[in-house]
Protein backbone atom coordinates (compact mmCIF):
# COMPACT_ATOMS: atom_id res chain seq x y z
CA UNK A 1 0.00 0.00 0.00
CA UNK A 2 2.66 2.27 0.86
CA UNK A 3 4.32 1.66 -2.12
CA UNK A 4 1.40 2.35 -4.41
CA UNK A 5 0.67 5.32 -2.70
CA UNK A 6 4.38 6.44 -3.04
CA UNK A 7 3.80 5.98 -6.97
CA UNK A 8 0.35 8.07 -6.51
CA UNK A 9 2.02 10.97 -5.36
CA UNK A 10 5.21 11.24 -7.66
CA UNK A 11 2.63 10.85 -10.55
CA UNK A 12 0.66 13.46 -9.52
CA UNK A 13 3.70 15.48 -8.80
CA UNK A 14 4.51 15.11 -12.53
CA UNK A 15 5.35 18.12 -14.54
CA UNK A 16 2.46 20.40 -16.00
CA UNK A 17 2.23 20.49 -19.84
CA UNK A 18 5.01 23.01 -21.19
CA UNK A 19 3.68 26.72 -22.39
CA UNK A 20 5.63 28.41 -25.18
CA UNK A 21 5.38 31.38 -27.35
CA UNK A 22 7.16 31.40 -30.45
CA UNK A 23 7.95 34.94 -32.18
CA UNK A 24 8.01 34.12 -35.54
CA UNK A 25 10.05 36.14 -38.21
CA UNK A 26 7.66 34.71 -41.20
CA UNK A 27 5.45 31.95 -41.21
CA UNK A 28 3.61 29.80 -43.45
CA UNK A 29 -0.05 29.77 -43.76
CA UNK A 30 -0.94 26.65 -45.63
CA UNK A 31 -3.95 27.25 -45.76
CA UNK A 32 -4.20 30.17 -46.96
CA UNK A 33 -0.92 29.38 -48.74
CA UNK A 34 0.79 32.43 -48.70
CA UNK A 35 3.85 33.99 -45.71
CA UNK A 36 2.70 36.43 -43.03
CA UNK A 37 4.95 38.24 -41.06
CA UNK A 38 5.92 39.43 -37.88
CA UNK A 39 4.31 36.25 -36.11
CA UNK A 40 3.61 34.84 -32.71
CA UNK A 41 2.50 31.44 -32.15
CA UNK A 42 1.12 30.14 -28.40
CA UNK A 43 1.60 26.87 -27.61
CA UNK A 44 0.17 25.27 -24.50
CA UNK A 45 0.86 21.13 -24.02
CA UNK A 46 0.08 19.68 -27.04
CA UNK A 47 -2.10 22.19 -28.84
CA UNK A 48 -1.56 25.29 -30.56
CA UNK A 49 -4.39 28.16 -28.28
CA UNK A 50 -4.01 31.42 -30.13
CA UNK A 51 -1.82 32.52 -33.64
CA UNK A 52 -1.54 36.39 -34.29
CA UNK A 53 0.50 39.33 -32.93
CA UNK A 54 0.66 41.14 -29.32
CA UNK A 55 0.01 37.72 -27.84
CA UNK A 56 1.15 37.89 -24.43
CA UNK A 57 3.13 35.13 -22.46
CA UNK A 58 1.02 34.16 -20.00
CA UNK A 59 2.71 33.14 -16.35
CA UNK A 60 5.35 30.82 -16.65
CA UNK A 61 5.89 30.96 -20.32
CA UNK A 62 8.57 30.22 -22.46
CA UNK A 63 9.23 32.46 -25.60
CA UNK A 64 11.55 31.55 -28.07
CA UNK A 65 13.15 33.73 -30.33
CA UNK A 66 12.21 32.83 -34.40
CA UNK A 67 12.27 36.24 -35.75
CA UNK A 68 15.37 34.99 -37.69
CA UNK A 69 13.35 31.97 -39.42
CA UNK A 70 10.64 30.91 -41.72
CA UNK A 71 8.27 28.47 -39.12
CA UNK A 72 6.28 25.95 -41.22
CA UNK A 73 3.86 23.30 -40.34
CA UNK A 74 5.65 20.51 -39.50
CA UNK A 75 6.83 18.63 -42.81
CA UNK A 76 4.96 15.08 -44.16
CA UNK A 77 6.90 12.91 -46.13
CA UNK A 78 3.96 10.70 -47.42
CA UNK A 79 6.25 8.65 -49.29
CA UNK A 80 9.16 6.34 -47.40
CA UNK A 81 10.07 2.72 -46.91
CA UNK A 82 12.52 3.52 -43.42
CA UNK A 83 12.87 -0.35 -43.26
CA UNK A 84 14.58 -0.90 -46.28
CA UNK A 85 18.02 0.60 -47.51
CA UNK A 86 19.21 -0.61 -51.43
CA UNK A 87 22.72 0.01 -52.11
CA UNK A 88 22.51 1.34 -55.38
CA UNK A 89 24.40 -1.83 -57.35
CA UNK A 90 22.10 -3.86 -55.50
CA UNK A 91 18.75 -5.39 -56.33
CA UNK A 92 15.50 -4.60 -54.05
CA UNK A 93 16.02 -8.05 -52.21
CA UNK A 94 19.73 -7.47 -51.12
CA UNK A 95 18.85 -6.41 -47.94
CA UNK A 96 16.34 -8.88 -47.22
CA UNK A 97 18.25 -11.32 -47.58
CA UNK A 98 20.94 -10.05 -45.54
CA UNK A 99 19.11 -8.23 -42.61
CA UNK A 100 16.94 -10.10 -39.85
CA UNK A 101 13.53 -8.41 -39.31
CA UNK A 102 15.64 -7.14 -35.86
CA UNK A 103 18.04 -6.10 -37.52
CA UNK A 104 15.81 -3.70 -39.92
CA UNK A 105 13.81 -2.98 -36.90
CA UNK A 106 16.83 -1.23 -34.90
CA UNK A 107 18.17 0.35 -37.94
CA UNK A 108 14.82 2.17 -38.92
CA UNK A 109 14.66 3.38 -35.39
CA UNK A 110 17.88 5.33 -36.37
CA UNK A 111 16.60 6.51 -39.75
CA UNK A 112 13.13 7.20 -37.50
CA UNK A 113 15.25 9.95 -36.26
CA UNK A 114 16.90 11.41 -39.18
CA UNK A 115 13.54 12.58 -40.59
CA UNK A 116 12.05 14.13 -37.36
CA UNK A 117 15.97 15.94 -36.93
CA UNK A 118 15.23 17.34 -40.70
CA UNK A 119 11.70 18.76 -39.31
CA UNK A 120 9.21 15.69 -40.49
CA UNK A 121 6.97 15.29 -37.71
CA UNK A 122 4.56 12.98 -40.08
CA UNK A 123 5.98 10.23 -42.49
CA UNK A 124 3.58 7.76 -44.13
CA UNK A 125 5.57 4.55 -44.57
CA UNK A 126 4.39 2.62 -47.75
CA UNK A 127 5.69 -0.98 -47.41
CA UNK A 128 9.09 -2.79 -48.16
CA UNK A 129 8.61 -3.14 -44.46
CA UNK A 130 8.32 -7.11 -44.13
CA UNK A 131 5.29 -8.60 -42.28
CA UNK A 132 4.31 -5.61 -40.22
CA UNK A 133 7.50 -4.22 -38.96
CA UNK A 134 6.20 -0.64 -39.60
CA UNK A 135 3.14 -0.97 -37.25
CA UNK A 136 6.16 -2.23 -34.43
CA UNK A 137 8.09 0.93 -35.32
CA UNK A 138 4.98 3.09 -35.10
CA UNK A 139 3.63 1.65 -31.72
CA UNK A 140 7.24 2.15 -30.52
CA UNK A 141 7.53 6.10 -31.62
CA UNK A 142 3.49 6.15 -30.03
CA UNK A 143 4.86 4.93 -26.80
CA UNK A 144 7.48 7.23 -26.16
CA UNK A 145 10.42 4.42 -26.52
CA UNK A 146 12.08 5.87 -29.70
CA UNK A 147 12.29 9.31 -31.04
CA UNK A 148 10.57 9.70 -34.62
CA UNK A 149 7.95 11.63 -36.44
CA UNK A 150 4.17 10.23 -36.50
CA UNK A 151 3.77 7.29 -38.64
CA UNK A 152 0.97 6.43 -41.13
CA UNK A 153 1.54 2.85 -42.22
CA UNK A 154 0.09 0.68 -45.10
CA UNK A 155 1.99 -2.72 -43.57
CA UNK A 156 2.98 -5.47 -46.58
CA UNK A 157 2.01 -3.69 -50.06
CA UNK A 158 -0.72 -5.49 -52.44
CA UNK A 159 0.74 -6.58 -55.19
CA UNK A 160 0.88 -9.36 -58.30
CA UNK A 161 2.67 -12.77 -57.80
CA UNK A 162 6.09 -11.03 -58.30
CA UNK A 163 5.47 -8.66 -56.34
CA UNK A 164 8.51 -5.81 -56.79
CA UNK A 165 11.43 -8.55 -57.48
CA UNK A 166 12.47 -9.70 -60.61
CA UNK A 167 14.32 -12.67 -62.11
CA UNK A 168 14.52 -14.73 -58.73
CA UNK A 169 16.16 -17.68 -58.12
CA UNK A 170 13.83 -20.09 -57.38
CA UNK A 171 15.16 -20.71 -53.33
CA UNK A 172 14.90 -16.93 -53.02
CA UNK A 173 11.41 -17.09 -54.05
CA UNK A 174 10.27 -16.80 -50.61
CA UNK A 175 10.77 -12.98 -50.19
CA UNK A 176 7.97 -12.22 -52.29
CA UNK A 177 5.42 -13.23 -49.67
CA UNK A 178 7.56 -11.95 -46.80
CA UNK A 179 7.41 -8.47 -48.01
CA UNK A 180 4.18 -8.83 -50.20
CA UNK A 181 0.61 -9.92 -49.56
CA UNK A 182 0.12 -11.18 -53.33
CA UNK A 183 -3.64 -10.89 -54.51
CA UNK A 184 -4.53 -13.79 -56.19
CA UNK A 185 -8.01 -12.80 -57.68
CA UNK A 186 -10.89 -10.52 -56.61
CA UNK A 187 -12.53 -11.99 -53.67
CA UNK A 188 -8.92 -13.03 -52.22
CA UNK A 189 -8.21 -9.18 -52.98
CA UNK A 190 -11.01 -8.34 -50.86
CA UNK A 191 -10.02 -10.47 -48.13
CA UNK A 192 -6.55 -9.31 -48.17
CA UNK A 193 -7.68 -5.74 -47.25
CA UNK A 194 -10.01 -6.88 -44.38
CA UNK A 195 -6.82 -8.88 -43.02
CA UNK A 196 -4.48 -5.43 -43.83
CA UNK A 197 -7.45 -3.57 -41.36
CA UNK A 198 -7.87 -5.88 -38.93
CA UNK A 199 -3.66 -5.31 -38.40
CA UNK A 200 -4.49 -1.92 -38.07
CA UNK A 201 -3.00 -0.36 -41.30
CA UNK A 202 -3.91 3.68 -42.02
CA UNK A 203 -3.91 3.16 -45.66
CA UNK A 204 -3.69 0.60 -48.05
CA UNK A 205 -1.09 0.77 -50.89
CA UNK A 206 -0.88 -1.34 -53.95
CA UNK A 207 1.94 -2.15 -56.52
CA UNK A 208 0.05 -2.08 -60.12
CA UNK A 209 2.72 -4.08 -61.64
CA UNK A 210 6.18 -3.06 -62.98
CA UNK A 211 7.08 -6.51 -64.32
CA UNK A 212 5.18 -8.64 -66.80
CA UNK A 213 2.48 -9.80 -64.45
CA UNK A 214 -0.32 -6.72 -63.25
CA UNK A 215 -2.76 -6.38 -61.42
CA UNK A 216 -6.79 -6.91 -62.86
CA UNK A 217 -9.05 -3.56 -63.20
CA UNK A 218 -11.75 -6.08 -60.98
CA UNK A 219 -9.44 -6.85 -58.35
CA UNK A 220 -8.04 -3.30 -58.06
CA UNK A 221 -11.95 -2.13 -57.92
CA UNK A 222 -12.40 -4.83 -55.53
CA UNK A 223 -9.26 -3.37 -53.42
CA UNK A 224 -10.77 -0.01 -53.36
CA UNK A 225 -14.49 -0.76 -52.67
CA UNK A 226 -13.69 -2.58 -49.50
CA UNK A 227 -11.03 -0.18 -48.27
CA UNK A 228 -13.55 2.97 -48.84
CA UNK A 229 -15.94 0.82 -47.13
CA UNK A 230 -14.39 0.84 -43.79
CA UNK A 231 -13.17 4.89 -44.56
CA UNK A 232 -9.50 3.85 -45.70
CA UNK A 233 -8.01 5.18 -49.02
CA UNK A 234 -5.88 3.32 -51.15
CA UNK A 235 -2.72 4.54 -52.53
CA UNK A 236 -1.47 2.78 -55.95
CA UNK A 237 2.35 2.47 -57.22
CA UNK A 238 1.83 3.40 -60.88
CA UNK A 239 5.01 4.13 -62.98
CA UNK A 240 3.44 4.35 -66.44
CA UNK A 241 0.41 5.50 -68.37
CA UNK A 242 -1.47 2.41 -69.04
CA UNK A 243 -1.25 0.88 -65.23
CA UNK A 244 -2.18 4.76 -64.01
CA UNK A 245 -5.14 4.39 -66.25
CA UNK A 246 -6.41 1.34 -64.57
CA UNK A 247 -5.93 2.53 -61.27
CA UNK A 248 -7.97 5.63 -61.50
CA UNK A 249 -10.88 3.31 -63.45
CA UNK A 250 -10.79 1.85 -60.28
CA UNK A 251 -10.94 4.64 -58.12
CA UNK A 252 -7.68 5.06 -56.08
CA UNK A 253 -7.46 7.83 -54.09
CA UNK A 254 -3.37 8.38 -55.39
CA UNK A 255 -0.83 8.12 -57.79
CA UNK A 256 2.25 7.32 -56.38
CA UNK A 257 5.47 8.03 -59.06
CA UNK A 258 3.81 8.84 -62.26
CA UNK A 259 6.81 8.82 -64.32
CA UNK A 260 6.06 10.71 -67.53
CA UNK A 261 2.71 11.02 -66.78
CA UNK A 262 0.62 12.36 -69.82
CA UNK A 263 -1.41 15.78 -69.29
CA UNK A 264 -4.81 13.88 -70.45
CA UNK A 265 -4.58 11.57 -66.95
CA UNK A 266 -3.42 14.81 -65.15
CA UNK A 267 -7.02 16.44 -66.13
CA UNK A 268 -8.40 13.07 -65.21
CA UNK A 269 -7.33 13.24 -61.67
CA UNK A 270 -8.15 16.86 -60.77
CA UNK A 271 -11.62 16.18 -61.85
CA UNK A 272 -11.53 13.13 -59.48
CA UNK A 273 -9.72 14.88 -57.05
CA UNK A 274 -6.52 12.02 -56.84
CA UNK A 275 -3.76 13.26 -55.61
CA UNK A 276 -0.27 13.29 -56.92
CA UNK A 277 3.30 12.05 -55.22
CA UNK A 278 5.86 12.44 -57.39
CA UNK A 279 8.73 11.10 -55.93
CA UNK A 280 11.61 12.58 -57.92
CA UNK A 281 15.07 14.04 -57.15
CA UNK A 282 16.99 16.42 -58.80
CA UNK A 283 20.10 15.15 -61.37
CA UNK A 284 22.55 15.74 -58.57
CA UNK A 285 20.98 14.01 -56.14
CA UNK A 286 20.78 11.33 -58.32
CA UNK A 287 24.34 11.27 -59.57
CA UNK A 288 25.29 11.54 -55.79
CA UNK A 289 23.21 8.53 -55.01
CA UNK A 290 23.73 6.31 -58.18
CA UNK A 291 26.52 7.29 -59.34
CA UNK A 292 28.92 8.88 -56.95
CA UNK A 293 32.47 8.35 -59.34
CA UNK A 294 30.70 9.45 -62.26
CA UNK A 295 31.78 6.96 -64.35
CA UNK A 296 27.85 7.50 -66.49
CA UNK A 297 28.11 7.70 -69.88
CA UNK A 298 27.59 10.21 -71.47
CA UNK A 299 24.52 9.60 -73.36
CA UNK A 300 22.90 7.76 -70.01
CA UNK A 301 23.71 11.16 -68.26
CA UNK A 302 21.75 12.94 -70.83
CA UNK A 303 19.18 10.54 -70.68
CA UNK A 304 18.96 11.24 -66.33
CA UNK A 305 18.89 15.18 -67.48
CA UNK A 306 15.84 14.74 -69.24
CA UNK A 307 14.09 12.55 -67.16
CA UNK A 308 14.84 14.85 -64.45
CA UNK A 309 13.44 18.03 -66.47
CA UNK A 310 10.43 15.62 -67.79
CA UNK A 311 9.36 15.01 -64.14
CA UNK A 312 10.00 18.60 -62.69
CA UNK A 313 8.03 20.01 -65.50
CA UNK A 314 4.99 17.48 -64.59
CA UNK A 315 5.31 18.89 -61.17
CA UNK A 316 4.47 22.79 -62.31
CA UNK A 317 1.92 21.27 -65.01
CA UNK A 318 0.19 18.96 -62.20
CA UNK A 319 -0.05 22.01 -59.95
CA UNK A 320 -1.34 24.22 -62.80
CA UNK A 321 -4.10 21.65 -63.81
CA UNK A 322 -5.53 21.99 -60.04
CA UNK A 323 -4.28 18.40 -58.99
CA UNK A 324 -3.18 17.82 -55.53
CA UNK A 325 0.61 17.46 -55.36
CA UNK A 326 2.05 15.48 -52.28
CA UNK A 327 5.15 15.54 -51.19
CA UNK A 328 7.15 11.78 -51.43
CA UNK A 329 10.69 11.34 -51.21
CA UNK A 330 10.54 7.68 -51.63
CA UNK A 331 14.44 7.71 -49.97
CA UNK A 332 15.09 3.93 -49.46
CA UNK A 333 18.94 3.95 -51.37
CA UNK A 334 22.05 3.90 -49.59
CA UNK A 335 23.66 7.16 -48.55
CA UNK A 336 26.08 7.46 -45.85
CA UNK A 337 23.77 11.15 -44.98
CA UNK A 338 20.94 10.87 -42.68
CA UNK A 339 18.02 9.95 -44.72
CA UNK A 340 15.80 12.56 -43.34
CA UNK A 341 17.97 15.25 -44.70
CA UNK A 342 18.20 13.63 -48.53
CA UNK A 343 14.84 12.89 -48.32
CA UNK A 344 14.49 16.70 -48.72
CA UNK A 345 15.52 16.28 -52.10
CA UNK A 346 12.17 16.06 -53.64
CA UNK A 347 10.66 19.25 -52.28
CA UNK A 348 13.83 20.83 -53.78
CA UNK A 349 13.25 19.05 -57.07
CA UNK A 350 9.36 20.32 -57.07
CA UNK A 351 10.73 24.01 -56.37
CA UNK A 352 12.90 23.94 -59.32
CA UNK A 353 9.82 23.13 -61.47
CA UNK A 354 7.65 25.02 -60.10
CA UNK A 355 9.41 28.02 -58.70
CA UNK A 356 7.13 28.70 -55.92
CA UNK A 357 8.08 28.39 -52.44
CA UNK A 358 4.41 28.63 -51.36
CA UNK A 359 3.45 25.72 -53.55
CA UNK A 360 6.39 23.64 -52.38
CA UNK A 361 5.70 23.82 -48.68
CA UNK A 362 2.01 23.36 -49.44
CA UNK A 363 2.81 19.36 -51.08
CA UNK A 364 4.80 18.73 -47.80
CA UNK A 365 2.24 20.17 -44.95
CA UNK A 366 -1.67 20.55 -45.93
CA UNK A 367 -1.66 18.60 -49.06
CA UNK A 368 0.25 15.52 -47.39
CA UNK A 369 -1.77 16.34 -44.49
CA UNK A 370 -5.33 15.19 -46.43
CA UNK A 371 -3.46 12.34 -48.08
CA UNK A 372 -2.43 10.84 -45.70
CA UNK A 373 -5.93 11.48 -43.45
CA UNK A 374 -4.10 13.89 -40.73
CA UNK A 375 -5.80 16.79 -41.78
CA UNK A 376 -8.13 17.04 -38.72
CA UNK A 377 -5.23 17.85 -36.55
CA UNK A 378 -2.21 18.48 -38.30
CA UNK A 379 -0.99 20.05 -42.10
CA UNK A 380 -1.64 23.90 -40.26
CA UNK A 381 -0.29 26.24 -37.95
CA UNK A 382 -3.95 27.57 -36.09
CA UNK A 383 -5.64 27.14 -32.92
CA UNK A 384 -7.07 23.60 -31.78
CA UNK A 385 -4.49 22.31 -34.13
CA UNK A 386 -1.40 19.67 -32.85
CA UNK A 387 2.04 21.60 -32.26
CA UNK A 388 3.96 20.43 -35.27
CA UNK A 389 5.87 23.20 -36.04
CA UNK A 390 9.23 23.37 -37.96
CA UNK A 391 11.86 26.75 -38.07
CA UNK A 392 14.26 27.17 -41.11
CA UNK A 393 16.75 29.86 -40.76
CA UNK A 394 16.15 32.64 -43.21
CA UNK A 395 13.86 33.53 -45.82
CA UNK A 396 12.33 30.83 -47.78
CA UNK A 397 10.53 32.95 -50.04
CA UNK A 398 14.03 34.60 -51.12
CA UNK A 399 15.99 31.96 -50.85
CA UNK A 400 14.00 28.13 -50.39
CA UNK A 401 16.82 26.02 -51.14
CA UNK A 402 18.77 26.91 -48.81
CA UNK A 403 16.79 27.64 -46.05
CA UNK A 404 14.88 23.74 -46.61
CA UNK A 405 18.37 22.71 -45.45
CA UNK A 406 18.66 24.63 -42.36
CA UNK A 407 16.11 23.60 -39.81
CA UNK A 408 16.49 25.45 -36.34
CA UNK A 409 13.67 24.33 -34.29
CA UNK A 410 11.36 21.42 -34.99
CA UNK A 411 8.46 20.37 -32.44
CA UNK A 412 6.24 17.69 -32.31
CA UNK A 413 2.80 16.94 -30.30
CA UNK A 414 4.02 20.17 -28.18
CA UNK A 415 7.41 18.44 -27.54
CA UNK A 416 10.65 20.36 -28.89
CA UNK A 417 13.09 17.81 -29.89
CA UNK A 418 15.64 20.16 -31.31
CA UNK A 419 16.36 24.19 -30.97
CA UNK A 420 19.17 25.38 -32.25
CA UNK A 421 20.22 28.72 -30.46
Amino acid sequence: MIFIMSLTCIAGSAQAPRTYLLKVGKMYDSEKNIFLKDQEILVEGKKITKVGTGIKAPAGAEVIDLQSCTVSPGLIDAHTHILTIQKSTDPLEADILANSDIERSLRAVKIAKTYLEAGFTTIRDLGNSGMFLDLNIKRAINNGWVTGPRMIISGPILSPEDGQFFNLSLQNRFVIDREYRVIKNVEDARQAVKDHISHGVDVIKVVMGDGRLTLTLDEVKSIVETAHHYNIKVTAHATYDAVIARALDAGVDGIEHGYGIADSLLDIMAKKKVYLVPTIGTFENYRELFDPEKKQSDADSKGLKEFVKKSEEIVKTAIEKGVMVVNGADMYIYTPKPQGLVAKNSMEAYFVGCGKANEVLRTATRNAAIACGVDRFTGVIKEKMTADIVAFDGDMEKDFISSLYKVKFVMKDGEIFLNIK
